[in-house]
């Protein structure tokens, strides 16, 4: 079975910021975030997927801000330092030849559902979404996993279903419930994790929970009728929306081909990256190509 990994790349980026220490090039100039970016990525292709694309938020409002201009109006100022590090994490990612993208207007998590939407129809194709994001789940079907690559845990239809108790199609509702603090998308008051899972578990959509407002006790049924406004717009914004201008991409532009002369190269001679020399030695073993005398 052939595996295609779509990775969330803003949030890679992020938790490579925060999770890391410290490290300088010969420059000065503290590189973390380009360093464990593809520390990671030589680590995921030790899964030797066959297609990859690393999907990135684009640095324009996106529809989301337009359903919503309080949509994630909460966060703080991107730590600068962090900001310094994103051009210059992506130029690495371009020089070493990983498929990458953005899309004015979308996300990162629109790109994801774009692409496992289309191919988990393949009955020969697993679709590996690497991401932390909670929000990314209700993609998560017989042909698509969700992997934690800071963890290294995978979650499946199964082990989300032991956990959650429904189906990963109806995350979507349950988030719309709970909310999403970090998006400044409210939930319904007083209606905490605990309780969504319950109700989600018993009426699965949103809707068909309004329709039986008769069987919910006086406090729940007069919190649902007041937040319907609420919990309608929350859908519509923790929804994942697919993007018409990625419908003709070929998979073939996404076809993974480990270059290890250029990584070589770009990696340990451009960028000084010694560490990674073994690292790379152990990927091209465990990709099974023929071993060649690193030249630097």
């Amino acid at each position: 079975m052939k595996k295609f990994y779509i990775l969330d790349g803003s949030g890679f980026l992020f938790r490579a910021f925060h999770a890391f220490p410290y490290m300088t090039n010969s420059d000065g100039f503290n590189v973390n975030v380009a360093y464990w970016f593809v520390r990671m990525m030589i680590k995921l292709f030790m899964d030797k997927p066959d297609y990859l694309v690393i999907a990135r938020d684009a640095p324009t409002k996106t529809l989301r801000h337009e359903m919503d201009a309080n949509y994630k109006a909460n966060r703080p100022e991107a730590d600068p330092d962090l900001k310094r590090q994103i051009p210059y994490t992506q130029e690495l990612i371009a020089q070493l030849h990983i498929p990458s993208m953005q899309i004015p207007g979308f996300e990162a998590d629109d790109i994801i559902a774009t692409f496992a939407r289309k191919h988990k129809t393949h009955d020969d194709m697993q679709i590996v979404v690497v991401s932390s994001d909670k929000d990314l789940k209700q993609l998560i079907d017989d042909n698509v996993i969700c992997k934690d690559a800071m963890k290294w845990i995978d979650t499946t239809k199964q082990s989300f279903e032991k956990e959650y108790g429904f189906s990963p199609q109806y995350m979507l509702d349950y988030l719309t419930l709970i909310g999403d603090a970090s998006d400044n998308i409210p939930g319904i008051p007083g209606i905490g994790p605990k309780r969504a899972q319950t109700l989600i578990q018993k009426y699965h959509t949103i809707e068909n929970l309004y329709e039986h407002l008769d069987e919910m006790s006086e406090d729940l049924r007069s919190k649902l009728i007041d937040c319907r406004k609420i919990a309608d717009h929350g859908k519509s914004m923790v929804n994942l929306y697919d993007i018409p201008a990625l419908e003709q991409e070929s998979l073939d532009s996404m076809k993974l081909d480990c270059d290890f002369t250029l990584y070589e190269k770009i990696l340990l001679q451009d960028h000084g990256f010694q560490s990674m020399k073994k690292a790379l030695k152990e990927l091209r073993n465990k990709r099974e190509l023929p071993q060649q005398e690193s030249l630097f």
